[in-house]
């Protein structure tokens, strides 16, 4: 079968039960973009940048990583470890968010401002989605972004408990989630054809509603890591259907009815995003974009990704309290903010993340306390070549 092994300047390393693998390249490229469009649809631009396609991207690409990795370690041991893909989880995303909360907290609260303990609660929870769309008022101080982290961690709540049972009858597996996909798009309709007074912060942020972007990216790896995985890579990378994905997601951008922008506007987008991925990431060929999206400052702030994105509002909001006031000083406040957004991430990343790395190794994780974001091998994904 041909191989699917990615061009480019890729290096061998060993990691647990001392097999060789090799990265996938462009997935810290796409984490990348995906804050960077957050980012920028909060400084004011929420009209011209889709922030929420950036969230699209993110959960998608988080779909495509995880199953990937859940693929090899059952390849490679014959089973999927639960506890320890918990533990991976809880190691990586909970210290980060619980100083974040703690911190911006406590500035809230010595602002003079309330601290609600349900939003609290809920944060750590993992209920912000749900708080953010029935008791808005609580997340205050909190951050309005923690849901889609919601989102995520009940995907994977569920998600390595249902795999093994997908894969004992293999040919089910994709036909499943592409079903469950299915259902997230009619439970969208349904809730903008019963509650449109919801409808647009529901469908944008109830887990239900939203896990179709996470199912698409598993369905992609899946069919990455089929007998036919090359075939399948090879077909859907064709340079006409990644210009129909590019062209498909424009255009899901410039409709503006409610119903659509509520509904298909997302499954468009996530079909739209499996010839992008794959061709940033697997398919051979491609190299300006993997060039692109696997360079020294996309490698950087795909890194800082989740500290950017746990800090970022924080950042923005204390560039304007420096600089307040409209026109250039709104500007000038963004820019700040980002500066200030850039710097809290650093912070969390070296004082939050980076002393946990020894104990999420021990769990299985690929994490490497490196630092040069020239070293492939300081990046966390590492898959083996081939389809499993």
């Amino acid at each position: 079968m041909p191989s699917t092994r990615p061009e480019g300047r890729d290096r061998a390393g060993s990691h647990a039960g001392g097999e060789t693998g090799l990265r996938i390249p462009g997935l810290d490229g796409f984490r990348a973009v995906s804050i960077l469009l957050v980012m920028a649809s909060h400084s004011g631009l929420q009209n011209v940048i889709p922030g929420v396609f950036g969230v699209t991207i993110f959960f998608f690409v988080s779909g495509f990583l995880i199953t990937s990795l859940l693929l090899e370690e059952r390849s490679r041991t014959g089973g999927i470890a639960t506890g320890a893909f918990y533990m991976r989880r809880f190691l990586r995303l909970y210290p980060p968010l619980v100083v974040f909360i703690s911190i911006t907290g406590a500035v809230w609260v010595a602002g003079g401002h309330a601290l609600h303990p349900l939003g609290v609660i809920g944060a750590l929870a993992y209920l912000a989605n749900y708080l953010s769309i029935f008791h808005k008022e609580l997340m205050q101080g909190l951050g309005g972004q923690l849901w889609s982290l919601a989102v995520e961690e009940h995907f994977y709540l569920v998600y390595p408990l249902l795999l093994p049972l997908l894969l004992r009858r293999r040919a089910l597996a994709i036909p499943g989630l592409l079903a469950l996909c299915a259902l997230s798009l009619v439970v969208r309709v349904l809730v903008c054809l019963r509650h449109p007074e919801i409808a647009t912060a529901y469908t944008g942020m109830a887990t239900e509603c939203r896990i179709d972007a996470i199912l698409f990216g598993a369905v992609t790896a899946l069919a990455w890591r089929s007998p036919s995985g090359a075939r399948f890579v090879a077909a859907a990378t064709r340079p006409a259907i990644v210009a129909a994905g590019a062209g498909a997601i424009l255009a899901s951008f410039l409709i503006r009815d409610e119903l659509f922008r509520n509904t298909l506007r997302y499954t468009i987008q996530e079909i739209a995003l499996v010839p992008l991925v794959l061709a940033g990431t697997v398919a051979p060929g491609w190299s300006r974009l993997k060039a692109l999206l696997d360079g020294p400052v996309a490698l950087r702030i795909g890194r800082l990704s989740y500290a950017l994105y746990l800090w970022h509002l924080a950042g923005l909001a204390a560039g304007e309290a420096l600089l307040p006031g409209a026109g250039w000083r709104f500007a000038a406040a963004m820019a700040v903010g980002w500066m200030l957004s850039f710097a809290f991430a650093e912070l969390s990343y070296r004082l939050v993340e980076r002393p946990f790395f020894a104990l999420r190794r021990r769990f299985g994780s690929h994490v490497s306390a490196q630092e040069n974001p020239l070293d492939h091998s300081a990046s966390e994904p590492a898959l083996n070549r081939g389809a499993a």
